[in-house]
């Protein structure tokens, strides 16, 4: 076997089990990168997610276990945020149903990876507490979010999932109402995880909305509005 052929045979093997969810972290993220400019290797990975696909009819719904729910809320914001939440809204996001059916993945296998980690069907309280959902992302997928807005605290949660800003730099989020000019909700935490509290005033207009990133210069844009380039968007959905 040559060198080319050895390549493209693990290439292969990289592409099943990526599409299938199961390659390490920082695996992932090489292969992620190398997507954005080897169609070939786009193509591979399209060929396994609809491989994976049919599984899904051979998987019957389960009820997760009840400590399931705290793992996640801690994998995702954290020990502090997590008690936080805990305290004021017990019956919030992660007792919906609705947002885990508005979120598809590639593969069900894939799918069944990622829900121990991030997303996975709990149940639904009988008196549920307006939640709201955006996952932002753009065309250059440099930035990926994940804000889940409760409005019953005013609390916004965000998970950024991918992109980090430069150390000399701020990634600012707004909220973009119908036509209005768009609205500087804060600079984003450097960590990955973390929550703003929305004002009073804007709470309102969440729902609906549209929120963005914007990379601003350090300490967020000195103007009131956009200055650096837009790196992602997502509508915000209710629950």
């Amino acid at each position: 076997m040559t060198v080319e052929e050895k390549k493209d045979r693990d290439d292969k093997l990289l592409a099943a089990e990526y599409a299938l969810g199961v390659l390490p972290h920082a695996e992932r993220l090489a292969f992620s990168a190398r997507l954005d400019h080897e169609a070939e290797l786009r193509s591979e990975v399209e060929f396994w997610h609809e491989h994976y696909e049919p599984l899904t009819e051979a998987i019957d719904p389960a009820t997760p276990p009840a400590r399931l729910f705290r793992q996640i809320e801690l994998q995702l914001f954290g020990e502090a945020n997590t008690a936080q939440t805990a305290a004021s809204n017990s019956t919030g996001l992660w007792t919906s149903l609705g947002f885990w059916r508005g979120l598809a993945f590639a593969s069900l296998v894939g799918m069944i990876v990622m829900a121990t980690l991030v997303f996975v069907p709990l149940r639904v309280p009988e008196s549920p507490v307006p939640t709201y959902v955006a996952e932002l992302s753009g065309d250059a997928d440099l930035v990926q979010l994940v804000a889940l807005y409760e409005e019953g605290t005013g609390r916004l949660r965000v998970n950024r999932t991918k992109g980090e800003a430069p150390s000399d730099r701020d990634f600012e989020l707004w909220l973009v109402e119908g036509g209005n000019d768009p609205v500087s909700l804060g600079v984003l935490p450097r960590e990955p995880k973390g929550v703003l509290q929305i004002p009073e005033a804007l709470r309102a207009k969440i729902p609906g909305g549209v929120l963005a990133i914007s990379d601003e210069p350090a300490g967020g844009s000195p103007t009131g509005t956009a200055t650096g380039p837009v790196l992602a968007v997502g509508n915000v959905s209710v629950i």
